[in-house]
């Protein structure tokens, strides 16, 4: 049931909006790649890493989804946990090492050769040929419950790799921690996982937190929220988004120079339209520039 969630809600779209501190609004960007502030993705970093909650995975695919259709060829891994989605490539390996090649039919001219190879229906080749630039990679998770989930590759982070990998891919998105699918979160001390390529963190927030209190919607707050100086019945406000957002102790935590955007999902409804812009009114302007909020739109049948 929660794989099929995730996958309907991937195969929405998303609309994406980025804040503005001279109008003191949010403006509607054609794309989430221009959300994070780059023309094209030739000039954005290679590695992206993904933290916090609300959304994340979601919003990860999405992006990817985004770069392939532009030519891009985007491999998807974690440095935690990830579930194998159903709507894409995806290779189960214990190191990154062992990924087939660039002339494994994945990408590119390959890929097309491929299907005019195989009898598929014009249906199935279209689909094929969407998903044919993106490969979701990583080690088979162990234990029980954990079937559907890979975990990090043994390898990620190598040096070596890395580069290896950066010359069949253009782009590397990572899910860099995990949150339980609760819509907001307080990093452990061994959180999130960044590898030393990350060249960007997109920090995430589900504005569904919002008027909930901390023991319902925030995880982790229990074991590592002390610093906020707030309880588990408090009502979880805009002060306490923008705080986690702004702290080092927070989403910001590792981040060491990098590209930092912040991510405010779930902004369906007026309250939480309204709660984004007060999250916006508590962050300095620094940070309010990197500041983007999406709605997800189901798409029609």
């Amino acid at each position: 049931m929660e794989q099929k969630q995730m996958a309907d809600q991937m195969a929405d779209t998303v609309m994406a909006e980025r804040w503005e501190p001279e109008t003191g609004k949010f403006r509607k960007t054609e794309n989430l790649l221009s959300a994070f502030g780059f023309s094209e993705w030739e000039t954005m970093p290679r590695v992206i890493s993904f933290v916090g909650a609300g959304g994340k995975t979601s919003t990860m695919y999405d992006l990817a989804r985004e770069l392939a259709a532009n030519g891009a060829r985007v491999l998807v891994t974690t440095s935690t946990h990830i579930f194998k989605p159903e709507r894409y490539n995806v290779e189960v390996v214990s190191k990154l090492a062992d990924l087939p090649g660039e002339k494994s039919g994945y990408f590119g001219a390959d890929a097309e050769s491929e299907l005019k190879k195989t009898e598929m229906t014009r249906h199935e080749s279209e689909n094929h040929a969407a998903v044919g630039k993106i490969l979701v990679a990583g080690k088979q998770a162990q234990g029980a419950g954990m079937e559907e989930k890979l975990t990090m590759p043994e390898d990620l982070g190598d040096e070596s790799v890395m580069k290896r990998l950066l010359s069949h891919f253009d782009v590397i998105l990572i899910e860099a921690d995990g949150s339980k699918r609760l819509p907001f979160k307080i990093p452990s001390e061994t959180e999130p996982v960044l590898i030393p390529q990350t060249g960007m963190v997109v920090a995430c927030a589900g504005l569904k937190a919002g008027g909930k209190t901390f023991a319902d919607v925030c995880f982790r707050f229990a074991s590592h929220g002390a610093w906020l100086k707030r309880k588990e019945t408090d009502i979880v406000t805009a002060e306490d988004i923008a705080l986690v957002f702004m702290d080092e102790r927070g989403s910001r935590k590792g981040l060491d120079g990098r590209y930092y955007r912040i991510l405010l999902n779930q902004s369906d409804g007026e309250a939480e339209k309204k709660l984004s812009e007060s999250i916006v009114a508590v962050l300095p302007e620094n940070l309010q520039r990197v500041c983007i909020r999406t709605t997800r739109m189901a798409q029609e049948e």
